[in-house]
């Protein structure tokens, strides 16, 4: 009886919401200068002001999506099931069957742990700016991310758990790619919690683990894997197996529903933003080769140049796959996770032949795109009528019914 009162539509509320563009416009732009103090900190190596910088923009950053994704149709559902039907949605996700009971007690509940994820990405970019010791680009690096429309259906649907998913999956896509050389111990462990978070784990795992097959050169292939370091390589391995033996028959359950019983698809990854995004990126590379004195031989010849055309094809051959409508209610569920490894890679393109500023063009786009697209018109959002981004709650916490 409980259970048919649930919604299983959209849109899934129809009250306790209304948009507020003045005050999202507020907190984006409250994002965009903190991102500034970030870059003037850096650049003068004022450590102290620059991590209470990363703190605060994490912190508004958090708040933003949280308020934001309040009138999603995932955190909606999501915030009633996990008080009313625990389990229900995450069949497959031990994760969320851990955390479940703790949710309820958020204020606004599956929203508050969207703004968290949302959050984590900005970490991500924040953290690597830092480790790349570009700590001046870090505020800029974090807004590629979370503003991107790369990352719509992520960050901008409610798609919280896929989401965080893919975002415990970077370790070991950095890793693959070396790009960085993350203790293996983390890169097993954020593995693992990965593969409690989401069904598509065999899917995201393959995406993290193809950059290792075009990102060795000549001198790892010669240098090899020391003895030592095998054990380390075994027991990740292990780990995974195990968890795709028990996830495998349930992820393709999945595969074979969406396949066969679902026709829903957005046309996200194919819209005028992205692919102006696009080509901002293909011009940041035609200009830094040009700079350096690059060609062909030498972008072959380059593990992250290979390991970025990897992902800039993937994430091409996902738009056919949506715009040609071969199978798009499963590709274009995996255009955001390929779009993350994409920009991730881009940023470690362009920190590599020490051309960071070429990301202006492409961080042009994506704050023209969160201002003009999705900020100034949230305020003729039909809030209540249908579950839209950026249409937040009209009350505290507290006040809310559910």
């Amino acid at each position: 009886m409980l259970l048919a009162l649930l919604p299983s539509q959209a849109p899934f509320r129809v009250d306790q919401v209304m948009a507020a563009p003045g005050l999202m416009a507020g907190l984006f732009g409250l994002q965009v200068l903190l991102a500034g103090v970030l870059s003037w900190s850096g650049s003068r190596r004022s450590w102290r002001c620059w991590w209470l910088a990363a703190a605060a923009l994490l912190g508004v950053t958090a708040l933003f999506f949280a308020l934001g994704s309040w009138g999603t149709s995932d955190v909606t559902k999501l915030s009633v099931w996990f008080a009313v039907a625990p389990g229900r949605g995450t069949e497959g996700e031990p994760f969320w069957h851990l955390v479940g009971p703790l949710i309820p007690h958020l204020p606004y509940r599956m929203a508050a742990v969207h703004g968290l994820v949302a959050a984590g990405y900005g970490l991500a970019a924040i953290l690597l700016a830092r480790h790349w010791q570009r700590p001046a680009w870090a505020g800029w690096w974090c807004l590629f991310l979370t503003a991107s429309p790369m990352l719509r259906g992520f960050l901008q649907n409610g798609q919280s758990r896929q989401a965080m998913a893919l975002l415990l999956l970077l370790p070991l896509m950095l890793r693959a790619a070396r790009l960085v050389r993350l203790p293996w111990g983390l890169v097993g462990g954020a593995t693992a919690w990965s593969a409690l978070t989401h069904t598509t784990f065999p899917v995201n795992l393959l995406f993290a683990l193809l950059p290792g097959l075009v990102s060795r050169d000549g001198r790892d292939r010669a240098v090899g894997v020391p003895r030592r370091r095998w054990l380390w390589l075994l027991l990740p391995a292990l780990i995974a197996v195990l968890l795709m033996a028990w996830l495998g028959p349930m992820a393709l359950q999945k595969l074979s529903t969406y396949a066969t019983q679902m026709s829903f698809f957005s046309h996200y990854a194919v819209r005028r933003e992205v692919l102006l995004l696009q080509a901002a990126m293909a011009l940041a590379v035609v200009l830094a080769c040009r700079q350096r004195g690059l060609g062909p031989r030498q972008l072959v010849a380059c593990p992250r140049s290979r390991v970025l055309g990897l992902f800039a094809l993937l994430y091409l051959a996902l738009q056919v796959s949506v715009e040609w409508e071969w199978w798009p209610q499963i590709t274009f569920r995996l255009a955001d996770g390929v779009g993350l490894f994409l920009l991730i890679s881009f940023l470690a393109w362009l920190r590599h032949y020490r051309a960071e500023w070429l990301l202006l063009p492409a961080l042009a786009v994506t704050l023209i795109y969160w201002f003009d697209d999705r900020i100034l018109p949230s305020g003729g959002f039909r809030c209540g009528q249908d579950d839209t981004f950026l249409c937040i709650p009209d009350r505290w916490p507290g006040l809310v019914r559910y």
